[in-house]
């Protein structure tokens, strides 16, 4: 083919070969422009919850750090130097067998010592029926606080003397003082017993008292098994208090019981006595 016929072929094939390129390089853009549209929203989507995490956590720090200190604590009264947490997270955990509910669980801090008070409540106080409280002090800075008020509902009773010389029961926490009273509640007398079991390393204190619905005497032993309910959930940074309760659960009793698998608490019956002389087998 003469040269002259081959070029004007080539510019013949000039528009075609123009217009094949042409949409070749519009089909790479249109790829292109597609993917970059679907990474830029999925990185609009990622940056906008980014942000509003971060927005959250702001003005959740921001609300913790401007809440009043009413916001944190509720106060005890004017004239009292403890004041109530609101929702504290139990450090103690507690059962009586002669209650059905579970203890109300109250927490107390001291204004300027910084001890706490952690009172278990079983029971209506405001009723005539059988109630409870347990009291667990850990003492701060504070001056050491009177033995006479044993916990904050202690005010709910009307107290009768009580004897001179307080016998002890024992209890997986050691030796605790027990004294009987008479509560003398607008709906009837009733007999009460408060306890007491102080400790010096650490500084804690244990006490509260049972008062049963009538005149029936409250049997110490129902105290001791109670105590060997109480249990430690958190000692925080307060490893002094952890193995107090470490050692008092290798003097369980389990209320007289022949062992943890037998440790039901019954409602009467004289589990002191069973748990200082246990009949053995071959013994009579």
């Amino acid at each position: 083919m003469p040269a002259a016929t081959r070029r004007d072929a080539r510019f013949a094939d000039a528009p075609f070969c123009l217009a094949v390129r042409l949409r070749h390089a519009c089909a790479v853009a249109d790829a292109l422009l597609r993917l970059f549209a679907h990474e830029l929203r999925a990185v609009t989507i990622r940056t906008a919850a980014y942000a509003c995490t971060f927005a959250a956590m702001a003005l959740m720090g921001l609300e913790f750090a401007t809440l009043p200190p009413a916001a944190v604590v509720a106060e005890g009264g004017s004239d009292s130097e403890w004041i109530e947490v609101v929702r504290p997270f139990p450090a103690f955990a507690m059962t009586i067998s002669n209650f059905d509910d579970d203890a109300r669980y109250a927490s107390f801090r001291h204004q300027s010592g910084g001890g706490r008070r952690d009172v278990l409540t079983f029971g209506d106080l405001s009723s005539a029926g059988a109630t409870a409280v347990v009291e667990l002090y850990r003492a701060g800075a504070e001056s050491s606080v009177d033995e006479d008020v044993i916990t904050a509902s202690i005010g709910e009773l009307r107290l009768s003397s009580r004897p001179a010389l307080p016998p002890t029961i024992e209890t997986k926490f050691g030796p605790v003082t027990v004294e009987g009273f008479t509560d003398h509640a607008p709906g009837g007398n009733r007999q009460c017993l408060k306890f007491l079991r102080s400790f010096e390393e650490p500084h804690f204190e244990l006490s509260g008292w049972f008062c049963n619905a009538g005149l029936e005497i409250v049997d110490p032993a129902m105290i001791a098994c109670a105590l060997d309910h109480l249990t430690l959930v958190s000692a925080g940074s307060e490893p002094r208090l952890a193995a107090l309760f470490a050692r008092a659960e290798l003097k369980r009793t389990f209320c007289g019981q022949a062992g943890v698998l037998f440790a039901a608490t019954p409602r009467r019956g004289n589990w002191i006595e069973a748990a200082r002389d246990p009949r053995l087998r071959g013994r009579k």
